[in-house]
């Protein structure tokens, strides 16, 4: 009978918390809130749990912690794995002792300690069909637990090839000239360019020097294109090392270009073409006669693939790429997609990088 009165007092819980919701929140904003991956669920348990958490030789975190068991939902957990590696933790961990001691410079009391990436969990339940907002419910004040939510699902906007324009009918576009000379047969139409004044970036300061490492986090890149191939982001240590082996230790096999977390291998092309469109406004090769001229002509362009052909990927994929891009070297992070929906974790793994 407890049993009884416990479920009905969850779901009264769950209609009366879903009815607010419904009442104070615009239709757009409610409707990414139930919008996540089935049967999955992220689980941050407090830095002080032990969870019995090692790294593997490549820096992997892993575990054989019965969380469900913890948390008293044993029965609906399938399985559960742990986010990160070990660089990404340890460096979240530093990163928030040093916050601890502006705090207190700062002569702050008691201030929240900040939260790092150790110790999250994804989770799959048993059941694909399980009420992840209910099972949410039922854990979040457990004293174990820092936070809980789904794994939310993002998306690129909506995206069109458009028809391929000619050097012939880009000559008849307008496009404010720069004292630089560019040769792209398409740069005519790039009307961005002087609308936010790079051409201005370039005469006073350059067009770049090479140093820059941005990490395209988005439906892959095609690295082969012309006008992308030269200022792809090469990994130096696995492209001279020996195939099939992990020359660097980051974790990830031969991942010369950058990595593929939909697909989970070392070729992260597009197969939707949002990434590449992406890539090329940022770090299209100027002034070589071919296509258009990016912001950057000479930059490097790490490819992460994070979406797939339907331009759908979620917080855990895109976190797990954020961590990657900033343990790698990238300097700027470039995530053109969106939703009202807020991932503590991809927050997390943000604020890291």
């Amino acid at each position: 009978m407890k049993l009884i009165h416990k479920f009905i007092f969850c779901c009264i819980s769950l209609f009366l918390f879903t009815v607010l919701l419904s009442a104070q929140t615009p239709p757009a904003v409610q409707q990414d809130l139930m919008n996540f991956e089935p049967g999955e669920l992220i689980v941050k348990l407090k830095d002080n749990v032990d969870a019995g958490i090692t790294y593997a030789e490549n820096g992997k975190a892993v575990s054989s912690f019965n969380i469900g068991e913890l948390l008293s939902i044993e029965d609906k957990v399938a399985s559960s794995k742990v986010m990160f590696h070990q660089k990404g933790i340890e460096a979240s961990i530093a990163n928030s002792e040093k916050m601890k001691a502006v705090y207190m410079a700062k002569g702050m009391t008691n201030p929240k300690d900040p939260l790092t990436m150790k110790n999250i969990f994804v989770l799959k339940t048993s059941d694909e069909q399980e009420n992840i907002l209910q099972l949410i419910q039922q854990i979040k004040d457990d004293p174990n637990v820092e936070y809980a939510e789904p794994n939310y699902i993002y998306g690129i906007d909506d995206f069109e090839v458009g028809d391929v324009i000619t050097a012939e009918e880009a000559s008849k576009m307008t496009n404010s000239s720069s004292t630089i000379e560019v040769n792209d047969p398409l740069y005519s139409s790039q009307t961005n360019i002087t609308t936010v004044n790079i051409d201005d970036v370039w005469e006073q300061y350059t067009t770049g020097d090479g140093s820059q490492v941005v990490a395209v986090l988005d439906s892959g890149g095609d690295y082969t294109h012309p006008d992308l191939e030269a200022n792809t982001w090469i990994n130096v240590a696995e492209l001279n090392g020996i195939e099939g082996y992990d020359d660097d230790g980051n974790g990830y096999v031969d991942d010369i270009r950058g990595w593929d977390f939909i697909n989970l291998d070392n070729a992260p092309l597009d197969d939707n073409m949002h990434g590449t469109h992406v890539a090329g406004i940022i770090g299209a090769v100027g002034n070589n006669g071919i296509g258009i001229a990016g912001a950057v002509w000479d930059v490097k362009l790490m490819h992460i693939k994070v979406f797939q052909s339907t331009g759908v990927g979620n917080s855990t994929n895109i976190a797990a790429g954020v961590e990657y891009a900033s343990s790698n070297g990238a300097t700027i992070l470039n995530m053109s997609f969106g939703s009202f929906a807020p991932s503590a974790t991809l927050g997390l793994a943000l604020e890291n990088a």
